[in-house]
C-alpha cells in the first residue's frame, strides 16, 4: 500500500515538474516571439528614426523576461538566455545604460555561457553607440574569435564593415563586408551588406563593380527603405558612367510603382539632373520647377529648388531666378541639409540684385531726366505736391495760435489747391505738347506710383512670369524724391559697389576687373577713381592674374596723376619711396588732401566719419577755399543727413561770419536770411535746382547764385498774371506764388 502510495506521489511531482517545465518554456518563447516581431517591423522600415509599434513588442519581451527570472531564479536553466534578450530589447528601446548594466551583469553571473560571444557582440554595439569605437571593436573581435556561430560572425563582421563605411575607409569596409557574406545570414543582413558593398564602390568611383552589387540586393527581398536606395542608386552609377537612357529606364519606372510614392521628389529631381547632364536644359528646369510647384514636404523639393538657383546662378546666370529659388528652399523643407548654404547664398546674391536692380533703375531715370523734358517736368511736379502735402502735414498735428504759423499754413493751403487743381497747373510746354504727351505723362506716373498694369517691375510676377494670385492689388510705389544729380551720384556709387562686389565678395577677379574698367570708363576722374584704379593694381599682384606690365602702368597713373591719395602713398611705401617725396609745405595742400578723404568717406556713406573730417578741414583757415567748402559741407550734413536744424544753422551762420570765399558766404546767407514777413516761404523740397543749396558735399565746386536784376526781371513778369504759371518752372513759380501772397 505504501508502495502504491509512494509510486502515485512521484508521477504526481513528475507531472508537477513537467508542466512547470513547459510553463517556463512557453514563456520564454513567447518573450522571443515578441521580440522577433519587433525585429520584423524594424526591418521593413529601417530608413525610421523611431518604431513606436516594434517598442511595444521590445516592451512586452522585457517584462515577459524578468517575470521569468522572478518566478524561476537567476540560476534556472534559460535566465541567461532570458537576461540577453533584456539587454537586446533595450538597446532597442535606445536604453544604452540600462543596457550597458544588464550586459554587464550577464558577464559576470554567467561566465561560462553557450551566449558570451553573443554577449560581447551587444556590448560591441552599446559601447559603439556610446562613441567609445576602440572599446567596441575590441568586443566585436573578441566575438568574432570566441564564438562558432556563422550568425554571429556575419553579425559582428557587418558592424565593423558599417563602422569603416562611416569613417569613409571603404577599403576596410569593403574586406568586412565581404567576409560577412561569407558567413551563413538571414536575407535581410545580406540585402544590407549587399547594398553597402555597392555603396562602398561607389564612393569609391568604382562604378562598374557597384553595379553588380546593387543588383544582387533584389534577390534577398529588401525592405522598402534598402529597395528604393538600391534602385535609386543603381540609377545614379549608370548617369556616372554616361549610361542615362538605362539611368533614366529605372527611375521612370520607379515613378509608376505606388510604394515609391513618398520619394516621388528625389526621383523627378534625379531625372531633372541627368537631363541637365544631357544638355537638356528647358527639360531639367521645367520638371526641377514641376518638383517645386508640387511642394511635396520633402528633401528632395528642397533639394529640387536648391538645384534650379544653382543653375540659374551658374549657367544662366539669372540672379533674380537664383535668389527666388535659394530664398524657397527653407520654406519647402526646414531640415534639409543644405538649407544655411542655400539661406547664405540667398543673402548673397540679394546684395547683388539690389545692387543691379539699382543700377537699372538709375541709369533709366537719368536718361529720361536728360532727354525727356515732359518726364521732367512730370517728375518735379510730383516731387512739389508731395513736399506741400508733408510740410502741411506736419503743420496740421503741430497747431500754433501765432500769426506767422496761421499765414504760413493759410498760404500752403492756397499752394496745395493750385498745385492739385488740373486746371491751373496746365505749363508751356503741355499745351504745344505733341500727341503722345498725355501718354508719357500717364507712363510716368505708372512708372512712379505702380498703378499700370504693365508695370515695368513686374511686381505682380514671379521670376518665371506666373502671375500672382491678387491681380487686383495695385503696387504702392514710393514717390522718387531724389533730383538729377542725386540720382547721379548714387548711380555712380552703385556702379564702383558692383565691381566692389564681385571683387571682396566672391573673389571674382574677372568680373571684378571688368566692371572696374566699365566704371573707369564713365567716371574717368571721381573721388573713387584712384581706389578703382588701385584695386585693379590689387587684381595684377595676384597668383592666378599676374601682370607685372599692367601693375607698372597703374601704379604711374596713380603716383602720376592721384599722388596725394592714400593709394598712391601705399605703393610708395611698398617700394621704399615714401620717405624720399616732398613734405607738404602749405596748409592749402593738407586741407585738400583732407577733404578729399572726406569726400571719399561721405561717397561710402560713412557720414559720421566725413563729418569729423570735413570738420577738421573747416577748422584750419579761414581763409582757404577748401575750408570753405568743408564748412558748408559741414552745413550742408547737419541739415539734410543729421536733420539737425540748429547745428545746420549755426554752422551756415559761421561759413557767413568767419569765412573769406565770396560764393559760399553768399550762399550761407541766403540760407541763414529770415523770411521777408510779407511773403510766404516756398514749401520744403519744393526747389528744384536752388541756387543756393548744392545737392552733394561732394560737389561743391559748382556754385550757381540767381542774379539780383534777374530775379526782379522774372518778378516784373508774372507780377499780373492770373494763372499759375508751370510749376516745371520752379523759380517762376515760386516768385508768383511771392506776388500772390503779397495781394
Amino acid at each position: 500500500m505504501k508502495f502504491k502510495y509512494l509510486k502515485f506521489f512521484a508521477a504526481a511531482f513528475l507531472l508537477y515538474i513537467t508542466t512547470m517545465s513547459c510553463a517556463y518554456y512557453n514563456t520564454l518563447f513567447n518573450a522571443k516571439d515578441t521580440y522577433k516581431q519587433g525585429i520584423e517591423i524594424i526591418q521593413k522600415e529601417p530608413e525610421k528614426d523611431t518604431h513606436p509599434q516594434a517598442n511595444k513588442f521590445f516592451e512586452q519581451t522585457i517584462d515577459k523576461c524578468w517575470k521569468l527570472i522572478e518566478i524561476y531564479g537567476d540560476h534556472s536553466k534559460y535566465s541567461d538566455d532570458a537576461l540577453l534578450y533584456i539587454v537586446k530589447c533595450e538597446f532597442y528601446l535606445n536604453k544604452i545604460a540600462q543596457a550597458k548594466l544588464h550586459v554587464d551583469q550577464f558577464i559576470a553571473k554567467y561566465p561560462k555561457s553557450e551566449f558570451i560571444p553573443e554577449a560581447n557582440l551587444w556590448y560591441g554595439k552599446i559601447l559603439l553607440a556610446e562613441k567609445k569605437v576602440d572599446d567596441g571593436k575590441e568586443r566585436l573581435n573578441f566575438s568574432l574569435n570566441n564564438s562558432r556561430s556563422s550568425r554571429i560572425k556575419a553579425e559582428a563582421y557587418y558592424e565593423l564593415g558599417n563602422l569603416a563605411f562611416q569613417d569613409s575607409a571603404y577599403t576596410d569596409a569593403v574586406e568586412y563586408f565581404e567576409r560577412a557574406l561569407q558567413e551563413k545570414i538571414d536575407k535581410q543582413y545580406a540585402a544590407f551588406i549587399q547594398f553597402y558593398l555597392g555603396e562602398s564602390y561607389f564612393q569609391q568611383k568604382q562604378y562598374k563593380e557597384a553595379i553588380n552589387r546593387y543588383k544582387k540586393v533584389e534577390k534577398f527581398s529588401p525592405s522598402l527603405d534598402v529597395e528604393y536606395k538600391t534602385k535609386y542608386n543603381l540609377a545614379k552609377s549608370y548617369s556616372e558612367i554616361g549610361k542615362y537612357d538605362d539611368a533614366l529606364q529605372i527611375l521612370r519606372k520607379m515613378l509608376t510603382a505606388p510604394r515609391f510614392k513618398n520619394f516621388v521628389p528625389f526621383i523627378k529631381s534625379e531625372i531633372a539632373g541627368i537631363y541637365f547632364q544631357q544638355k537638356k536644359v528647358p527639360e531639367s528646369l521645367e520638371l526641377y520647377k514641376e518638383v517645386v510647384r508640387e511642394r511635396a514636404p520633402s528633401a528632395g523639393t528642397a533639394w529640387a529648388s536648391y538645384s534650379l538657383a544653382q543653375i540659374y546662378e551658374n549657367t544662366i546666370l539669372n540672379v533674380d531666378s537664383a535668389v527666388f529659388y535659394y530664398g524657397e528652399v527653407k520654406k519647402l523643407y526646414a531640415k534639409y541639409d543644405s538649407v544655411e548654404q542655400a539661406e547664405n547664398k540667398h543673402l548673397f546674391l540679394s546684395e547683388l540684385k539690389k545692387i543691379r536692380d539699382s543700377i537699372k533703375n538709375d541709369s533709366r531715370l537719368v536718361y529720361r531726366l536728360q532727354t525727356d523734358a515732359v518726364f521732367k517736368d512730370s517728375l518735379y511736379n510730383a516731387q512739389l505736391e508731395d513736399s506741400l502735402k508733408r510740410e502741411y502735414g506736419l503743420l496740421a498735428e503741430n497747431p500754433d495760435t501765432s500769426a506767422q504759423y496761421q499765414h504760413r499754413l493759410d498760404s500752403l493751403k492756397l499752394a496745395m489747391q493750385d498745385s492739385l487743381n488740373p486746371d491751373s497747373t496746365k505749363s508751356d510746354t503741355t499745351e504745344g505738347a505733341p500727341p503722345d504727351t498725355t501718354k508719357d505723362e500717364d507712363q510716368f506716373n505708372n512708372f512712379l506710383y505702380g498703378t499700370s498694369e504693365n508695370n515695368s517691375g513686374n511686381n505682380n510676377k514671379s521670376p518665371e512670369g506666373g502671375e500672382n494670385t491678387d491681380k487686383t492689388q495695385p503696387v504702392v510705389r514710393e514717390l522718387e524724391k531724389r533730383k538729377l544729380p542725386q540720382i547721379q551720384d548714387d548711380l555712380r556709387k552703385n556702379r564702383f559697389h558692383l565691381a566692389e562686389y564681385f571683387l571682396l565678395q566672391i573673389q571674382d577677379y574677372d568680373s571684378a576687373y571688368f566692371y572696374y574698367k566699365k566704371f573707369l570708363s564713365a567716371y574717368s576722374d571721381s573721388v573713387l577713381t584712384p581706389k578703382a584704379l588701385y584695386s585693379m593694381y590689387f587684381i595684377f599682384s595676384q597668383p592666378d592674374h599676374f601682370n607685372e606690365h599692367k601693375q607698372d602702368s597703374l601704379e604711374q597713373v596713380l603716383i602720376s596723376d592721384y599722388p596725394a591719395s592714400p593709394f598712391a602713398k601705399e605703393i610708395l611705401k611698398k617700394k621704399g619711396l615714401l620717405e624720399t617725396t616732398e613734405e607738404k609745405d602749405s596748409v592749402a595742400e593738407e586741407g585738400h588732401d583732407l577733404f578729399r578723404e572726406a569726400e571719399n568717406l561721405y561717397s561710402e556713406d560713412h557720414v559720421d566719419s566725413a563729418l569729423k573730417v570735413y570738420q577738421k578741414v573747416a577748422s584750419l583757415d579761414t581763409s582757404l577755399l577748401w575750408a570753405a567748402k568743408a564748412q558748408y559741407a559741414t552745413a550742408w550734413i547737419y541739415e539734410h543727413n543729421l536733420h539737425n536744424t540748429e547745428a545746420a544753422i549755426k554752422a551756415y551762420r559761421e561759413l557767413k561770419e568767419k569765412y573769406k570765399q565770396p560764393e559760399f558766404v553768399k550762399a550761407a546767407s541766403k540760407k541763414v536770411a529770415p523770411p521777408p514777413e510779407e511773403t510766404t516761404e516756398p514749401a520744403p523740397g519744393a526747389e528744384v535746382s536752388d541756387s543756393t543749396r548744392f545737392e552733394n558735399p561732394a560737389d561743391t565746386t559748382r556754385t550757381i547764385l540767381a542774379d539780383e536784376s534777374d530775379i526782379q526781371k522774372e518778378t516784373d513778369e508774372v507780377r499780373n498774371e492770373t494763372t499759375l504759371p508751370s510749376i516745371a518752372g520752379t523759380k517762376r513759380y515760386r516768385l508768383w506764388r511771392k506776388n500772390r501772397a503779397t495781394k
